[in-house]
């Protein structure tokens, strides 16, 4: 009997050890995955860090560009599948930045931030809302002074990433420039501000 009795003591603490086992290897892969999406996270928020950093240098260079064109706001908003990427009832066919064509027909309008050769920002602009009520909106001039300015962060190294492929979904920021007074030629990124004397 007491052969048999061991036989079965030796079975259960088996059978015991092999469910430990593979709790503790369940535990262990369980704690693998958490730490690798850790890391994904952590990457793509240092990236984030990077793709906000590229459109808001971006909004910086757009404001500077377009402020010292002032004189040639009406040709830009004139021409939103040149100057706007963004599409709207008003912008059927808004302007690709990702276009090499567009790059190379308006290399002003891109900006390499990294210094890597390769573009990472596409400076923009579009008429705002400067019409009274009843009149209809008139999208491709400026009637106000004043326009919306921004950038779209184009990076391939400064865009997050899913799987090793680059994110489609670009960045932007964009800002109100106003110009305030052809003869003192003020500009000011807020609509509002000064007084034309540059205050």
């Amino acid at each position: 009997m007491r052969p048999s009795t061991s036989r079965h003591a030796r079975g259960s603490t088996l059978l015991m050890v092999i469910i430990l086992v593979t709790v503790l290897m369940g535990l262990i892969a369980s704690i693998l995955v958490y730490a690798g999406k850790e890391r994904v996270r952590a990457v793509a928020a240092g990236r984030n860090g990077q793709r906000q950093s590229c459109a808001e240098s971006g909004l910086q260079l757009a404001r500077s560009y377009y402020g010292r064109n002032f004189h040639n706001w009406n040709t830009y908003v004139a021409a939103p599948s040149t100057y706007d990427p963004v599409r709207s009832s008003y912008n059927a066919n808004p302007a690709d930045p990702n276009n090499p064509a567009l790059q190379t027909a308006h290399p002003e309008l891109f900006a390499d931030l990294d210094g890597d050769g390769k573009q990472d920002v596409f400076l923009y602009i579009r008429d705002n809302d400067d019409e009274l009520f009843p009149l209809p909106a008139e999208r491709n001039r400026d009637n106000d002074h004043n326009v919306v300015v921004g950038a779209v962060c184009i990076s391939s190294t400064l865009t997050p990433r899913s799987e090793n492929t680059v994110s489609p979904t670009l960045l932007a920021h964009e800002g109100l420039l106003s110009y305030n007074g052809e003869s003192a030629g003020c500009l000011t990124s807020n609509a509002g501000n000064g007084t034309g004397n540059c205050n």
